[in-house]
């Protein structure tokens, strides 16, 4: 794995600016929270994960995006006769790239906030928004690597102390891509079915599935991947009226997957996309 890594006293003007904090923090607290992936945090690999060889999840035009990215910065590493002890890795956009070349629609968030890593610890991102333009997207990121050196046989300080160190290192990073697909009218309601929901979308472990159906009969809901391959199925048995469902999607894993409602013909009765992200 590629190593990465003047005060004014105007009520007028004190009114203003508390209004615009307000709304700051509004918008802030609607972006969502990245969460760590528990594998990579458990392995004793370092860097970004997802790795180049796995890579981002496709979107849709329209659809909601999340891509949460943990990032594990360690303590050192040894170049003999020196030790390098790690303070942190600040993520910045590159001069040539706004937006980090992100499908427009989407930003970059993360925890910390400043996107500086500190070092010898675990820290994540996400990639969220809702694409508009359908392409495949060359990501690119600069990684400014900080620390201190010391002599190999001496020990790093702990707790690390991310304000400290000088930049020792300029990475690129532009082997990540993200592809979004076209909008496309993939849901097909049967005459028999109306008012039907699947939320929430995101979903991290259970789904709900509610409409109504003017008959009774045995339906067949499955999952499948971008691939195409068949994830999961499940048997609903709907009645006349009402019906509410709910799926466990707990042991899937984060990305994007496709359901598909149909009945004992086989005919497809309601087809769409769902984002796991746990």
């Amino acid at each position: 794995m590629k190593k990465i890594f003047t005060i004014l006293k105007s009520k007028r003007f004190l009114w203003a600016i508390t209004l615009v904090f307000i709304g700051f923090n509004v918008v802030m607290q609607a972006q969502p929270t990245c969460t760590l992936d528990p594998v990579f945090i458990a392995s004793p690999k370092y860097g970004i994960w997802p790795d180049s060889a796995t890579n981002f999840v496709s979107g849709q035009v329209g659809q909601p995006y999340a891509q949460n990215i943990t990032v594990k910065v360690p303590l050192d590493t040894v170049q003999s006769p020196v030790k390098i002890c790690f303070t942190r890795f600040e993520l910045l956009v590159p001069p040539s790239y706004p937006n980090y070349n992100l499908p427009p629609g989407l930003i970059l968030t993360g925890n910390p906030s400043n996107l500086k890593f500190p070092g010898n610890a675990n820290s994540c991102a996400i990639i969220s928004g809702t694409p508009t333009t359908a392409g495949t997207y060359t990501l690119h990121f600069q990684v400014d690597v900080y620390g201190t050196t010391i002599l190999s046989f001496q020990n790093c300080p702990t707790p690390v102390d991310p304000n400290t160190g000088s930049k020792i290192q300029t990475q690129n990073i532009d082997y990540y891509i993200i592809n979004i697909l076209p909008a496309t009218s993939i849901q097909d309601v049967y005459n028999n079915i109306s008012n039907f929901t699947l939320y929430p979308n995101p979903a991290a472990n259970n789904i709900s599935i509610n409409f109504n159906s003017s008959v009774s009969e045995l339906l067949q809901i499955s999952l499948s991947d971008v691939t195409g391959k068949v994830l999961l199925n499940k048997a609903l048995a709907s009645q006349i009226g009402n019906n509410t469902f709910t799926l466990d999607v707990s042991e899937l894993e984060s990305g994007i997957y496709f359901y598909n409602i149909s009945n004992h013909a086989n005919s497809s009765l309601v087809r769409n996309r769902i984002v796991i992200n746990k």
